[in-house]
């Protein structure tokens, strides 16, 4: 096997650590779907604001800040996603 093939086969084992942790899903579906199923839209609104803080704040403490940073992001992208389409239902329930 080539060095160059070694290295392509070594890449496709990597996981996604950021948008998707093998590790959240189980029993076939995301914790973090399954956490806004089980929350009020506020709960689950502070959860994804405070993740992106613990993810902020110890950036640069553990071993990977630049894994850290793309999670805190996620979490913000996905706390400006779910704003939106509160923002969304409101406005069709009134």
């Amino acid at each position: 096997m080539t060095i160059l093939k070694k290295i392509l086969k070594k890449y496709k084992q990597v996981k996604d650590m950021v948008n998707q942790p093998p590790h959240y899903i189980h029993g076939g579906i995301e914790t973090i779907d399954y956490m806004e199923a089980k929350s009020t839209p506020e709960e689950f609104a502070g959860h994804l604001r405070l993740t992106a803080i613990k993810y902020l704040s110890r950036t640069g403490y553990k071993d990977n800040a630049l894994e850290d940073l793309k999670k805190a992001q996620w979490y913000v992208n996905k706390l400006v996603k779910y704003s939106e389409k509160q923002t969304i239902i409101g406005r069709l329930i009134k």
